[in-house]
């Protein structure tokens, strides 16, 4: 349960959350529940990884800021130069920075690196998270489940694609982030790990809209 895994990030025993990214009153509550841990957690790095809505990147960049207002508060920015910073798209990209208010709020001294993610190989993947997992980042993957779909249908596909991450698989998702959870799914091989459901919901428990649904889901790792 969940005292269960309050013990288990305040021993370090999470190296990583995925989380959703929608408006906070749609999807907000469901990222709470993992990003709550990071109070426990205080990592003092993390990698923030996100897809790309706006522009077709296939590669890994960071952003050049040396650090991102919330209104919380400032958030301070890694420069790590393994990534290629690009701010252009940084600047229109919300699947970040809808979760900077979070981080600042429960582990305000952590120091972030945001990194939007385009279409990468398993190999590429592969290298990003070696990468990630040796120089000991703290892992926060941004990404919703299956869009616009019928309530029944997105439930059931969602189910499906919850179930292949926590098997490690990323072919057959139905999430805007699967190049973020391609990433995830190869640091969590080097973790000896591999993501648990924290919490699932979809938009229609807050519009009342049953027939075009977007689902959100939360895991640890």
């Amino acid at each position: 349960g969940n005292n269960e895994l309050r013990r288990k990030a305040a021993s370090g025993a999470v190296s990583g959350l995925i989380v959703p990214h929608a408006g906070w009153m749609y999807s907000g509550e469901t990222a709470i529940r993992a990003l709550h841990l990071l109070r426990l957690i205080k990592p003092d790095r993390i990698a923030l990884l996100g897809p790309s809505h706006y522009h077709p990147v296939d590669a890994v960049f960071r952003d050049k800021h040396d650090c991102w207002e919330t209104p919380l508060g400032r958030l301070q920015i890694i420069e790590d130069n393994h990534f290629k910073p690009v701010k252009q798209f940084h600047a229109e990209e919300h699947a970040l920075e809808v979760l900077m208010p979070f981080i600042r709020f429960f582990s305000p001294e952590s120091k972030v690196l945001p990194l939007v993610i385009g279409s990468l190989s398993q190999a590429v993947a592969n290298k990003v998270a070696q990468q990630l997992a040796g120089t000991g980042y703290f892992l926060i993957v941004s990404t919703d489940l299956s869009h616009f779909l019928p309530e029944t249908l997105a439930r059931e596909k969602d189910r499906e694609s919850i179930r292949k991450i926590e098997s490690l698989q990323t072919i057959g998702v139905d999430a805007c982030g699967v190049n973020p959870l391609k990433v995830a799914v190869e640091f969590c091989k080097l973790k000896n790990t591999s993501p648990k459901l924290i919490a699932y919901t979809n938009s229609a428990e807050t519009t009342g809209d049953s027939s075009s649904v977007v689902g959100y889901a939360a895991f640890w790792f």
